[in-house]
C-alpha cells in the first residue's frame, strides 16, 4: 500500500467521523467525482483498500482508494478545499 493512499484512507475517516460533519466529495484519477452528502453515505472495508458510497435512491458505487485523487470540502467562505 502506497504512502498516498493510506493518507486519503486517514483523510476518509477523519471526514467521516468529523462532528459537526461537513458534505465532501472523493476525486477520482478518471476525474470522476462522488459527493458524500452525510456519514451514513460513505464507508470504508476493514483494511482501508476499498470505500462504498451508497446513494439515496439505493444504489451503490465500490471504490479503490488506490484511485482516489483528492478530497473536496466547502469551506465556510464558500471556497473549495481539497486535501
Amino acid at each position: 500500500v502506497c504512502l498516498h493512499t493510506l493518507i486519503m484512507v486517514k483523510e476518509i475517516k477523519r471526514h467521516i467521523s468529523a462532528s459537526p460533519f461537513r458534505p465532501f466529495t472523493l476525486i477520482m484519477s478518471s476525474g470522476q467525482r462522488y459527493k458524500v452528502p452525510t456519514a451514513d453515505h460513505a464507508g470504508l472495508s476493514p483494511k482501508g483498500s476499498q470505500a462504498v458510497i451508497w446513494f439515496d435512491d439505493g444504489s451503490s458505487v465500490m471504490l479503490s482508494t488506490l484511485h482516489m485523487t483528492a478530497i473536496e470540502t466547502e469551506g465556510d467562505m464558500g471556497q473549495t478545499v481539497r486535501v
